[in-house]
Parts: structure tokens; C-alpha cells; sequence
């Protein structure tokens, strides 16, 4: 399945469901740029020092992990037309240490990739991206045979899914001139594609 087909299955799939779907999606997305945001952790420096961006730092860090694997619950549950829950967005805090181990293996493997040159941090990324669906799909695999299921999968596939990633760029950036409405549409399309791609990798 190309690109395009997975968008237009994408399509068909939240046909209905967008009215359920659009706000868990959204603040999940939200709490995790929030998390993630370099921006909040100069402004909070500036006005608050380092010990209060530290500790904002520290919950970021612990949430983010168990987020990105509920979000790929939640999408895969879309996906597989099974029953779907906001709920979902919170089961990663079951597997809480898996998850943080996971996001700061994960992050760790691309800054060094980074560090060396972008294009192997960049490599890297696409290599291990697969990883929260993985932990999602099968919680009692290790954190390890996760990357390496992961690297496996994505052999030949690299290119297709920075092209996926890039079309979901573009379409955000459009999303400015429609004032960030069509971002309400777009993100849950985004993530149930990325869930759709994960499961065209295993067949």
C-alpha cells in the first residue's frame, strides 16, 4: 500500500468516528509538544530558574514515553475496528518504566545519530520508529527486541515513511491558512496513517 492509498483508507476508516476521536487526539498531541517544547523550557528558565525547569522537565520526561504508547493503542484499536476508548491515550502508564526506557533509549540512539551528522540521526529515527506500536501491539516484549523488531520491519520502508511524515508536514503547514481548523481533522488522520503503516509492515 502506497502512501496515498493509506491516506485514502485513512479517510474511510475515520469516516463517522471524527466527532469522537478529534478531541483525545488533540490534547494528547498537545500535552506532548507542551512536553516537549524547548520553547516553554527557556520562558520557564528565564522566569522561574533552573530548579523549576528541572522539575517540569522531570514530569515531561515521565509522561511522554507511556503517552506515545497509548496513542499507538488508541489508533491501532481505530485501525483494527476494534472498540476504541479516550481511555486507551493512558494504558502506556501500565508498562511506566518500559515506556521510559524506551523514550529515553529512543531519543539518546537519534541525538548521538544527530550529533555524528543529521542524516544518521535522521536515519536512526526512521529505523526505530515503529517502536511504541510495537510495545503497544505486544506489552511483554523487551525494550531491546522492540528496536530490533523495529530496525527489522523498516528495512526497505524508510523512505516511504519519511514521505508520510513529510505529507503530514506540508498538510499542517497549509493548516495555518485555514486558521488551525484543519489541524482538527488532520491529527487523527495522521496518527491512525501511521498506525495503518505499522500494520502494512507485517504483512
Amino acid at each position: 500500500m502506497n502512501n496515498s492509498e493509506i491516506r485514502n483508507v485513512t479517510k474511510e476508516i475515520l469516516k463517522g468516528k471524527y466527532k469522537y476521536v478529534m478531541l483525545p487526539f488533540i490534547l494528547a498531541t498537545l500535552l506532548l509538544g507542551l512536553a516537549q517544547s524547548q520553547d516553554l523550557y527557556s520562558n520557564l528558565y528565564e522566569s522561574y530558574g533552573l530548579s523549576y525547569v528541572f522539575t517540569i522537565g522531570s514530569i515531561a520526561l515521565f509522561i511522554v514515553g507511556p503517552i506515545s504508547i497509548g496513542l499507538a493503542t488508541y489508533s491501532l484499536s481505530i485501525v483494527n475496528e476494534e472498540d476504541y476508548s479516550y481511555n486507551q491515550i493512558a494504558t502506556g502508564f501500565k508498562y511506566f518504566f518500559k515506556a521510559l526506557f524506551l523514550y529515553l533509549l529512543f531519543n539518546i540512539s537519534v541525538l548521538i545519530g544527530t550529533i555524528l551528522l543529521i542524516i544518521p540521526g535522521v536515519v536512526i529515527f526512521l529505523m526505530f520508529s515503529q517502536i511504541f506500536y510495537i510495545i503497544a501491539e505486544n506489552p511483554q516484549i523487551g525494550v531491546i527486541d522492540a528496536f530490533k523488531k523495529s530496525a527489522s520491519l523498516m528495512k526497505n520502508k524508510k523512505l516511504q515513511y519519511l514521505g508520510l511524515g513529510l505529507r503530514y508536514i506540508l498538510f499542517f503547514i497549509l493548516g495555518v491558512f485555514t486558521l488551525g481548523i484543519w489541524w482538527l481533522w488532520l491529527t487523527p488522520q495522521m496518527y491512525v496513517s501511521f498506525a495503518i503503516f505499522y500494520k502494512e509492515l507485517q504483512v
